[in-house]
């Protein structure tokens, strides 16, 4: 087994319950590249959320790649650079901000960098969204939005149960023209129909030379499902959802407890 490539989710896999990567991770990610496996970072979070990370981990450099957005974006990981993109046009955020009025759902959508919602009274997960990837965030009603604008993702937002009953209200034409994701049981994210991290997983590949019989992937939730239809080795956390273990290859321990760290000590050798 020669694995030359490993895809790593954030929230849930790579980062602990205090959105820390531990001693032993970092380690293995070490070993991992000086053996050359590229290490990639694929996360729903905007770049300003990721780098930080990709510091922390010495992947801010020219020949390292990270996936942003859910897939929406690929980026240089040392500017965050756009390689690829796949976006949201204003037409496009137009209709989704109607429907969260229709569904009664929070809302926001990521700019280049920022962070905007419609809603006079910001929902409460949009500010946690904010915080949590250190995005700066913005009020501007849908008539006053700049026509010019695309956006990386939409994201719906609310109490659990409240997010359900509502995901069980949306028209069944919007899953044609978008791919709609729950990334945590809170967030419900709109994307570009060419949007998943799998997609970008293998744009990444193609630019490196790499099979997919080369590459790994490491997640906890649904939307890590498309880089498990794409990757030979996948690879689910003790904490993720039934679905992710459902395909795996193989489940690590948790977040708590070092799953990622397990995962690249058992397969990269």
């Amino acid at each position: 087994m020669s694995i030359k490539l490993i895809a790593i989710d954030l929230d849930g896999t790579l980062l602990n319950s205090h959105h820390q990567v531990s001693n032993r991770i970092k380690t293995a990610i070490a070993n991992a590249t000086h053996k050359g496996v590229h290490i990639v970072l694929a996360s729903g979070r905007p770049y300003t959320g990721i780098k930080q990370y990709l510091a922390e981990l010495g992947l801010n450099s020219r020949e390292h790649f990270c996936i942003s957005n859910n897939g929406s974006l690929i980026h240089q990981a040392d500017t965050g650079e756009h390689l690829n993109e796949f976006l949201l046009d204003f037409e496009s955020y137009q209709e989704l901000e109607q429907l969260s009025h229709q569904i009664d759902v929070s809302i926001h959508a990521l700019g280049d960098d920022k962070m905007f919602t419609s809603n006079r009274h910001i929902g409460q997960y949009t500010v946690h969204d904010a915080y949590l990837t250190q995005t700066p965030l913005f009020y501007c009603p849908a008539d006053e939005m700049d026509p010019s604008s695309s956006f990386s993702k939409v994201m719906f937002s609310a109490q659990p149960d409240l997010l359900t009953l509502a995901e069980s209200k949306i028209p069944s034409h919007f899953y044609q023209k978008y791919t709609l994701v729950r990334s945590t049981p809170f967030f419900l994210e709109c994307l570009n129909l060419g949007a998943n991290k799998g997609i970008a997983m293998q744009v990444v590949a193609d630019k490196l030379k790499i099979n997919r019989d080369e590459m790994m992937c490491i997640g906890d939730q649904n939307n890590d499902l498309p880089m498990f239809d794409y990757a030979k080795y996948k690879i689910a956390m003790g904490n993720a959802s039934d679905a992710i273990k459902d395909k795996a290859t193989f489940v690590t321990t948790s977040n708590d407890e070092d799953g990622v760290a397990v995962a690249i000590e058992k397969f990269v050798s």
